[in-house]
């Protein structure tokens, strides 16, 4: 990159303007000399951030503050067990969305603080979480009082297993199924490689991309240490473990594991071969004791055998619920 001298037009001395000046006096003959007539100083930069940061009144939106920002929810994506999510949009230029969590009842602060954790302790392994932004108090509109937290909105993943089952009632194919399930235990196994289970691998915490092979794992509410108690889980998702792994009393990768084929069953068809049948079965009810790193390598083996190479098969979704308006 080419460096650039300003110099004097009276003496020829070289200026050294501070940045964003729009103006220097010359340090030898005390000309005053205008830089850049486009140009602006730092105040007035300062000044209309300011402007464009703050809400605009009687635009009929409702504003809320939170992690010294102003925000406006766009449309609810998502009822949790604990919380409602919603797509948000910072009061800027240009906008800044992210996704809203807003707890319902303030009992369940202890798991929206166990999410903060685990996804600020993952954020420093690697991109494959949700990124947290904000944490705290709602201070003004509707929700005002309700403790939340913000994470960065990634475009093309708003639907969640669930949405596709009602958007599949008779389910979905079983190649679709397979890529599901593989990207599910990649990002599995980053977690438990990582240190951290998930916890709560249900269908509402598995988001699909619209129109390609991507999943990502939300909702870490219940994500801790290996070996953490597992009276907090179970209270809530007691039918959805296999008898087999709560006898351990304890917060084990295996969990994870078995949970995951139970969200693919939740939507998978009936034209299932057998051998894919007998894996999801065994895995459902925790008699898989290999880690997910080698399950996966175990389903991509089983799929070229059953479909040969791998090809696309993507989901076709619905039209996204909340794509952002252009201002």
């Amino acid at each position: 990159m080419s460096e650039r001298i300003w110099k004097c037009p009276n003496c020829g001395a070289v200026l050294q303007p501070s940045r964003f000046a729009r103006e220097a006096t010359c340090a030898y003959c005390k000309a005053t000399v205008q830089i850049d007539e486009a140009a602006v100083s730092s105040q007035r930069f300062r000044d209309a951030y300011s402007r464009w940061s703050a809400p605009r009144e009687g635009d009929g939106r409702a504003w809320f503050a939170i992690g010294g920002g102003h925000w406006t929810t766009l449309a609810l994506l998502a009822r949790g067990e604990i919380a409602d999510v919603y797509l948000a949009e910072r009061a800027r230029w240009p906008p800044e969305r992210a996704l809203l969590k807003v707890l319902r009842e303030a009992a369940d602060l202890p798991m929206l603080d166990l999410e903060w954790r685990a996804l600020h302790a993952l954020r420093e392994l690697g991109p494959r979480v949700p990124e947290p932004i904000a944490r705290g108090e709602v201070e003004g509109g509707p929700r005002s009082g309700s403790q939340a937290e913000l994470l960065r909105w990634i475009p093309g993943f708003e639907h969640t297993l669930e949405d596709v089952r009602a958007a599949y009632p008779a389910g979905v194919d079983a190649h679709a199924a397979v890529w599901i399930w593989r990207r599910l235990l990649e990002a599995l196994g980053f977690l438990h490689e990582s240190g951290i289970v998930h916890g709560a691998v249900l269908p509402q915490h598995l988001l699909v991309e619209q129109g390609e092979h991507g999943l990502r794992l939300v909702g870490f509410g219940c994500a801790d240490r290996p070996g953490a108690p597992l009276a907090a889980v179970v209270s809530r998702y007691e039918k959805l473990y296999p008898r087999e792994l709560l006898e351990r009393q304890e917060l084990h990768p295996a969990h994870d594991v078995a949970m995951s084929a139970r969200c693919i069953d939740f939507v998978l068809g009936s034209a299932v071969p057998a051998r894919l049948r007998a894996l999801l079965d065994a895995v459902a009810a925790g008699k898989h004791a290999g880690a997910a790193r080698e399950l996966h390598g175990q389903l991509g083996t089983l799929a070229r055998e059953l479909f040969g190479p791998p090809s696309f098969h993507p989901l076709q979704m619905p039209a996204p619920r909340a794509t952002p308006q252009p201002r």
